[in-house]
């Protein structure tokens, strides 16, 4: 990437830079990459955190800085940035991955996106490969990346591929991380098997939420294969035989539930890699999953810190850490109980909630985990709506299998819808967002969308 080389050259020959980055997992590891990064160039730099970047949060970036970098956003806001450093004598580098809103007028801001070399990895990705231009040796910094790509699920299709490879195999070569052939199940260190099959929504069967069915389940197949498991053990514990035993009849239960064009799309959301930090012995962040969602239990509640002193090796906040996630969890199950006890408007080809009980700072977490709900088509995607001080939030998710099956893009669709209601959105197919002034208009202009 031509844009690679010239932001750079720009950073290293700037007397003083400002680094703006996103505040979830990919965010945090693209900061944690490039305050690696700084520090050993010895570059005079500061940092900030900014959850958008909207017309009112972009008033907070100072420009007396030689150089501003935007890390995991700022594709989808060009002409925000470009309205707000008119009048800037300095240079502007974006290091992002999302969906392009237009290429930048101005000859002073260098854009370096995967998107416009067809490519794809996410924010950290994109940060990585900056560094890397800086110092080829540095794969010691993949391992972020990494983090950063399976925190924006992109292992979508059961594990990383295309650019995020090349980059798993310089974590993989460094000693950072091990890959896994293994179930996709979440709660491989910290969740007893059944609580982790308990949950897993990615196909509504009779094992959702179910303790009762999911004992008989894995009873029957310890009976057909005259094996052991223990619906209480870890799936960190279990040899890769009885993990394929397991996923082989997950997959046949799951016939039962899904068309039959379906299907074939089916091995991907059972079976895969995980990935996990070779050196790591705290539970809760040796996967890369679990990992991420403590990083977004602080992040989430503006505790940036507590994530990233760990993330770059300072474990005394471990602690903290788990108290985060703790308090995390308790809204999230208040989410999901609220969920329940709201109109769940359905249309054709989508169905959506508005409340203003669920903090923005959560919604999309909410409106995933909302598929685990009876009261929730799973087959449509979901649209969570909430009023902020600003205007509307809006959260846009679906099943990994409807995404595949169906090829649906929520990315697109609520970037088109987003402008129809004057505001901006944006995402990945599987999950997206936006912020609009007119929620009714926004829902009126979707109801056009196929979402594809």
């Amino acid at each position: 990437m031509i844009e690679l080389k010239k932001a750079k050259n720009i950073f290293l020959n700037s007397e003083n830079v400002l680094v703006v980055t996103h505040i979830d997992t990919d965010g945090l590891t693209s900061r944690a990459i490039l305050q690696k990064v700084v520090e050993r160039v010895n570059k005079d730099t500061e940092f900030l955190f900014l959850r958008q970047i909207t017309k009112n949060s972009i008033q907070e970036v100072p420009k007396d800085f030689d150089t501003v970098i935007f890390a995991d956003f700022g594709s989808g806001q060009i002409s925000i940035i470009e309205d707000y450093f008119k009048d800037y004598n300095g240079n502007i580098i974006i290091l992002d991955h999302h969906l392009i809103e237009k290429h930048p007028k101005n000859n002073n801001i260098i854009h370096v996106n995967p998107h416009l070399y067809n490519k794809e990895t996410c924010g950290a990705g994109v940060c990585y490969l900056f560094a890397k231009e800086i110092n080829k040796n540095w794969i010691d910094l993949a391992k972020y990346a990494v983090l950063g790509a399976v925190g924006d699920v992109q292992n979508l299709y059961g594990k990383l591929e295309g650019l995020n490879r090349v980059i798993l195999k310089d974590a993989i070569f460094s000693g950072d991380i091990k890959v896994k052939s293994d179930l996709q199940l979440y709660g491989r260190y910290t969740r007893p098997l059944f609580v982790s099959l308990r949950y897993w929504s990615d196909v509504r069967t009779d094992l959702l939420n179910n303790d009762s069915n999911i004992i008989s389940f894995i009873n029957y197949i310890n009976k057909k294969y005259n094996i052991d498991v223990n619906p209480t053990c870890y799936l960190s514990s279990l040899p890769y035989y009885i993990k394929k035993i397991i996923g082989n009849e997950l997959l046949i239960r799951c016939l039962n539930y899904i068309p039959q064009n379906w299907i074939k799309y089916l091995p991907k959301l059972i079976f895969g890699e995980s990935y996990e930090l070779i050196f790591e012995n705290y539970e809760h962040l040796k996967d890369l999953e679990e990992f991420s969602t403590c990083i977004n239990a602080c992040t989430r509640y503006s505790d940036y810190y507590t994530a990233l002193d760990i993330l770059i090796g300072e474990k005394k906040r471990y602690k903290k850490m788990l108290d985060n996630l703790k308090e995390h969890r308790n809204n999230l199950r208040k989410g999901l109980e609220h969920i329940q006890e709201i109109d769940i408007i359905e249309e054709k080809n989508f169905q959506y909630f508005k409340t203003d009980k669920i903090e923005s700072n959560i919604l999309g977490i909410i409106v995933s985990l909302s598929y685990s709900l009876e009261n929730i088509n799973w087959k449509k995607p979901l649209i969570g709506i909430t009023e902020t001080d600003y205007g509307y939030k809006i959260s846009a998710r679906c099943p990994r299998l409807l995404c595949l099956a169906e090829n649906v893009n929520l990315g697109l669709t609520l970037r088109l819808a987003s402008k129809k209601a004057n505001g901006f959105g944006g995402g990945h197919k599987f999950a997206a967002g936006a912020f609009v002034k007119d929620d009714k208009a926004f829902i009126n202009y979707i109801r056009n969308i196929n979402f594809r």
